[in-house]
């Protein structure tokens, strides 16, 4: 890339190119800038500037095709609560209304009827526990119900039946193994069944079954403990089951990635990446692999089927430039 970055979004754009926005520079300076990234050509040039600089924020694809990006912290360490939007037709960015509490490290699902539901984070002071929506209608945000617990590190999987299920996080001084479910028809949480392990900075992927994968993740607040196992969580019945182990552990992963064969790509938080194999329960060991371990980087699948990983930070939080590829 352009400029080093970690903390970084990275969006779809219906050009097939991919808007790079925030982050963190290798000397730490939280960045407004963003780049455009070209699959065609491998190539990246820079994009128009955001209203402030963030790191940590959400960016989420509108059903207009343009993104969203809200929160995260600027420079300072100040907690965000405003919102922009970037306007694909004239690739500038423009004000949106703030979200009713600043959060950073929050998670964004866009819901079926076109909100953008924003869970959880902290504010600088507090780990959260409400949430909020945006709607693209009115361009303004909305308080919805609040989780039975703070949570930040968490992760947030829009359900085959449109809702959405929260598992993990870190509250407080704990690691949670529980795990809740928004219904959009009534903006509510309500409790569902414990992981079999409390675990943040995890990925979590619905499978093509209706499942949802989860890996990884540290089992303590401080984020030191990585773990090597994987859970399958049935919605339906909500049950937990063990399914087989990482090659190796890991945490502060990039989004899994559901590939188009139905397998799923697990990257980050090593050097190494993994493939998991549904029909198998098993994770296999992927050919290549990044010069030096990789932490919390952006990751995005193109419509060919390859991954692009971006950015990230290494093992002693410096953050890196570089890009990879991923092809199946």
């Amino acid at each position: 890339m352009i400029t080093a970055r970690a903390g970084l979004t990275a969006t779809t754009l219906p050009d097939f190119k991919v808007l790079i926005a925030g982050g963190k520079d290798q000397k730490g300076n939280i960045l407004s800038s963003t780049e455009i990234y070209d699959p065609n050509t491998e190539t990246f040039s820079p994009g128009h500037t955001m209203s402030i600089a963030r790191q940590g924020h959400i960016a989420a694809i509108l059903g207009d095709s343009n993104i969203l990006i809200a929160g995260g912290a600027t420079r300072g360490s100040t907690a965000l609560a405003s919102s922009e939007m970037y306007d694909y037709e004239s690739r500038n960015f423009v004000a949106r209304g703030n979200m009713h509490v600043p959060r950073v490290h929050a998670t964004a699902t866009v819901l079926r009827d076109g909100r953008v539901l924003v869970i959880g984070g902290e504010n600088g002071k507090q780990i959260l526990d409400s949430a909020e929506t945006y709607n693209l209608l009115d361009g303004k945000w909305t308080t919805t119900g609040k989780m039975s617990s703070p949570r930040v590190g968490h992760t947030a999987t829009l359900l085959s039946d449109g809702r959405v299920l929260i598992l993990g996080g870190r509250s407080r001084n704990s690691v949670l193994s529980s795990a809740e479910i928004f219904d959009p028809k009534t903006n509510h949480f309500s409790p569902a069944t414990e992981m079999h392990e409390p675990r943040f900075l995890h990925a979590a992927a619905l499978l093509p079954n209706g499942k949802v994968l989860i890996v990884g993740g540290a089992s303590d607040p401080g984020a030191t403990k990585a773990q090597a196992s994987s859970e399958i969580y049935e919605p339906d019945s909500q049950t937990s089951t063990e399914s087989g182990k990482l090659n190796q552990p890991r945490m502060k992963l990039a989004d899994a990635q559901l590939l188009l064969d139905g397998r799923v790509l697990i990257t980050g938080g090593s050097t190494t990446s993994e493939i998991y194999e549904p029909r198998l329960g098993i994770f296999r060991p992927v050919n290549g692999g990044f010069d030096a371990p990789l932490f919390s980087p952006a990751s995005i699948e193109l419509m060919d089927g390859s991954v692009r990983i971006f950015g990230g930070a290494d093992a002693n939080r410096v953050s890196s430039a570089k890009s990879w590829i991923y092809r199946p």
